[in-house]
């Protein structure tokens, strides 16, 4: 008697892993959660306890009053001029002011004003600010008439004195610049070219020649305890303090929610899902067994978020600093910069793979699906959906 040989039958199923495009949208999901809740605990808990226990207002404080302080320097010692209607700290209206003044010299015959709202208009010695500085304060008046000879050669609009051993304005520029300083009357065409001409070419660069030789050399005004320098590098070590802080607290916040939403979410639920799979119906699987994922893949996934997610790092401190400064906090615009490049070579693996696997896919040995797709699978192996 021959016994019939029962041959099990086989069963094949279609897998479709998930699209490029929602791949793509289940990372954005995941890093934008994760960017804001970072947002919030920076700005709710991180900084404002960091900022109590290091005294940060006091510094701060410091900081405004150093500030100004340094400035007063430019002020006492005349190198800049300054208007009652601007704050001293305002350095870009003090140039402009000092530059109308130092213009006016050389433009007005008397030392009076023709505009009463600006009084230190006029003939007065005191309004070329570079002469002084270098005649009174640095006792080095060959280094103004090098430098003046210098810079006019751009235009050619000022004329040397042998008697007076002063600069004179051409007749031609100086009667076309009257208007500018005279209420009743308006600047031509001509004038503004002459303004702007002077301003850029000759004032603005003397003027600069000055602030470097202050920041090489110093400047120490009457009545102030502290020199130029001294104030400047106390202010470094002020925005340093700042600068740490923020970022300090940016990386810790950012590890907080990384544990949270990375590591101790997926490690507690069964599927091993984050919030944005949760949200989304996405599943994710081993590549081999098409099993949820080990947690010892978990750990992988995770270690691969924490440098994914800090591509928003250095905007979390954005309500604490100007704009412009988050450029400067190295560590935060390093931290930014890595997870870029990290990302975009992720991309590229899911671009060019034909079960659009990303790099933390290969690297924790994942699949992603639907859960239409996952539901197949278990009804592939003989469960009841």
């Amino acid at each position: 008697m021959v016994e019939e040989e029962t041959v099990a039958e086989e069963k094949y199923i279609d897998i479709h892993p998930l699209k490029k495009g929602r791949r793509v949208l289940v990372f954005l999901a995941d890093f934008f959660i994760h960017f804001i809740l970072t947002y919030l605990i920076f700005n709710i808990a991180a900084a404002p306890i960091a900022k109590f226990a290091t005294n940060y207002e006091a510094k701060n404080e410091e900081h405004v009053q150093t500030t100004a302080e340094m400035y007063d320097h430019y002020y006492n010692a005349k190198v800049l001029l300054r208007d009652v209607i601007f704050d001293r700290t305002d350095v870009t209206a003090g140039v402009e002011y000092t530059y109308r003044c130092f213009l006016s010299y050389f433009v007005l015959d008397s030392e009076e004003s023709i505009d009463s709202n600006v009084p230190q208009d006029g003939h007065k010695k005191e309004n070329d600010t570079v002469y002084h500085f270098y005649h009174d304060i640095r006792n080095s008046e060959q280094t103004y008439y090098d430098s003046f000879d210098y810079y006019n050669k751009k235009n050619n609009y000022f004329e040397y004195n042998d008697v007076t051993k002063e600069y004179n304005l051409k007749i031609e520029v100086k009667n076309e610049l009257y208007a500018f300083f005279d209420p009743k009357d308006e600047m031509g065409k001509t004038g503004e070219k002459y303004y702007k001409d002077i301003s850029n070419n000759l004032f603005n660069p003397l003027l600069a020649e000055v602030m470097n030789d202050i920041e090489k050399n110093d400047l120490r005004s009457e009545g102030e305890t502290r020199s130029y320098l001294e104030c400047k590098n106390r202010i470094k070590e002020l925005e340093t303090y700042h600068g740490n802080l923020v970022t300090v607290c940016a990386y810790i916040s950012h590890t907080i929610v990384w544990l949270g939403l990375f590591l101790l979410f997926p490690l507690i639920n069964k599927n091993r899902k984050t919030l944005a799979m949760l949200f989304m119906k996405i599943e994710r699987v081993d590549y081999y067994s098409m099993n949820h994922t080990k947690k010892s893949m978990v750990l992988v996934s995770a270690a691969y978020s924490l440098f994914a997610t800090l591509l928003g790092i250095m905007f979390i401190p954005s309500m604490l600093v100007p704009f412009n400064t988050l450029f400067t906090l190295n560590y935060l615009l390093y931290g930014t910069i890595f997870s870029g490049v990290l990302l975009l070579i992720s991309l590229f693996f899911l671009i060019f793979n034909q079960y659009n696997r990303s790099l933390t896919d290969y690297l924790s040995s994942s699949l992603y699906l639907t859960s239409e797709e996952m539901d197949e699978v278990y009804r592939a192996k003989g469960y009841k959906i």
